[in-house]
């Protein structure tokens, strides 16, 4: 199989999870042997030379990208990323009514209707997700294939003994991410916080500080290697992802393989990937947050059991596996 990856939102940042998704993906079909492009648009490219073309989120100029190459090349895959903030009707008001391509009225939402039936397959990443593509889209299921996302990082039974405290990565001043109720939760109860990740610039790195400032108990790392991220994940007993509004949440999915407890919001699809073996929390309760974690550094909650689960079934090599087959077989 030859394969050309879009993304259409043109991620400005290399950490963002748009183009993660899309190097993971690369690179694990690549070690089954197919061959994947990440298209630089600048360059002239014979997208009919490709068996498929997958086309990742549902960027500003979605109308025009899946419309024009549907005219080139029929196997359009679309990986549409939705991680719901609003009800599924709201949604589907969103995408059937709210623009108009006739009129020019664009907008992300509609513009993904009107070019949905030019869309070969729809991959998504949980059960929330393919409701959405399902209901608000009217995509037949048997046109929505649910290919979970695989970790990225090295397969390790070198697991230390774990430190006391708890580890959160993410994109610390992202609202989404719920950082201030973690770290309220923190000063409130008193467990080691240590917090990783990229801010988008200095404001808003004064404005973590401020946050933590006086609590010997809350460090900010600000962004780490890869090594470092390892050895963090290694040394953590507990791994916290309270967002508001997450996909998967791909950090906490690397820290169950290295032997982290886990504790997750309980809004959305992440706690679809742990089957009951992650602390659920309500990520709007600085006591929710704060108890789950000192149940999981106090007395533990489903590892080793949970760094196996993860290992057997979110691998690189059985998510690509299934990635690729389920886009041959839309395409025969």
């Amino acid at each position: 199989m030859k394969y050309a990856f879009i993304d259409s939102m043109g991620s400005l940042t290399y950490n963002n999870g748009i183009k993660i998704q899309a190097i993971m993906w690369k690179e694990g079909l690549e070690s089954i042997g197919e061959e994947v492009t990440l298209v630089n648009l600048w360059e002239n490219i014979d997208f009919s030379s490709f068996d498929a073309v997958v086309i990742f989120a549902m960027g500003a100029n979605i109308y025009k990208l899946v419309n024009n190459l549907s005219r080139i090349n029929k196997n359009i895959i679309l990986a549409p990323i939705i991680d719901p903030d609003r009800s599924d009707k709201i949604y589907r008001f969103f995408f059937k009514y709210y623009g108009s391509t006739r009129f020019a009225l664009s907008n992300h939402f509609h513009d993904m209707w009107t070019v949905r039936d030019k869309v070969k397959l729809w991959i998504v990443r949980s059960e929330q997700e393919k409701h959405y593509v399902n209901y608000c889209l009217g995509i037949p299921q048997t046109k929505i294939a649910k290919v979970p996302l695989n970790y990225r990082i090295p397969d390790t039974d070198n697991i230390s003994d774990k430190e006391s405290f708890c580890l959160h990565v993410s994109r610390l001043d992202a609202p989404n991410k719920n950082v201030h109720r973690l770290v309220e939760a923190a000063k409130k109860y008193g467990f080691k916080l240590k917090l990783a990740g990229h801010v988008f610039g200095e404001k808003e790195k004064k404005d973590v500080l401020n946050m933590i400032a006086g609590y010997s108990n809350i460090e900010y790392l600000g962004e780490v290697t890869d090594d470092r991220l390892l050895n963090l994940y290694r040394s953590a007993k507990v791994f916290a992802l309270p967002s508001l509004r997450e996909g998967v949440g791909m950090v906490a999915l690397e820290a169950a393989v290295y032997g982290c407890e886990i504790v997750l919001t309980n809004i959305g699809a992440p706690k679809e990937y742990y089957e009951g073996m992650a602390i659920l929390v309500n990520p709007k309760s600085v006591d929710e947050i704060g108890c789950g974690i000192m149940k999981a550094l106090t007395k533990g909650f489903s590892q080793p059991k949970l760094k196996d689960f993860v290992r057997m079934h979110y691998n690189s090599k059985n998510c690509c596996r299934l990635l690729n087959d389920c886009i041959k077989d839309a395409i025969k």
